[in-house]
């Protein structure tokens, strides 16, 4: 089964004051951090789909084989994207298509793993780590606060 992986940062980032897709996680902004993950998967087929921080998104993932999706509705939310993300798929016809919101960088790619054996199961997904989503600067600062925790 061909597996595309599809990457949701075209949300305008309004509660978080800045785009969520450049915030820093371990070392990397978001977005590439999930691009290296969709790369650990072997995931061929990625798409990133971007919106009013697309110019300033662009030069940072340009280093990663990927289409751009552009979507010109981000106020309608995710389910645009989504749609825009998937018409331009349309012609590669995968099998199946992993969504992955640019808001989740700290989902580790065994999770992943874990739920994409665990769909091909059971057609459900009830892993925790896929709700804990980053809206505001208060969600970032306890993301780093978590993940740094042996640090402080």
């Amino acid at each position: 089964m061909s597996l595309a992986g599809v990457v949701l940062a075209a949300g305008r980032s309004a509660r978080m004051g800045s785009p969520k897709a450049l915030l820093d996680f371990l070392g990397l902004p978001f977005v590439v951090r999930i691009l290296e993950a969709l790369e650990a998967l072997e995931v061929k087929t990625r798409v990133v789909v971007l919106g009013p921080d697309a110019p300033r998104i662009q030069p940072v993932i340009a280093g990663h084989d990927c289409m751009i999706v552009e979507n010109p509705e981000p106020e309608t939310g995710p389910i645009a994207s989504l749609r825009a993300a998937l018409r331009a798929l349309q012609p590669l016809q995968p099998g199946a298509v992993l969504v992955w919101p640019v808001d989740l960088p700290h989902v580790r790619v065994t999770t992943v793993e874990r739920i994409l054996e665990t769909h091909r199961r059971t057609g459900a997904v009830d892993d925790p780590a896929v709700i804990d989503q980053i809206n505001t600067p208060d969600d970032y600062e306890r993301l780093v606060r978590e993940w740094n925790r042996d640090i402080y």
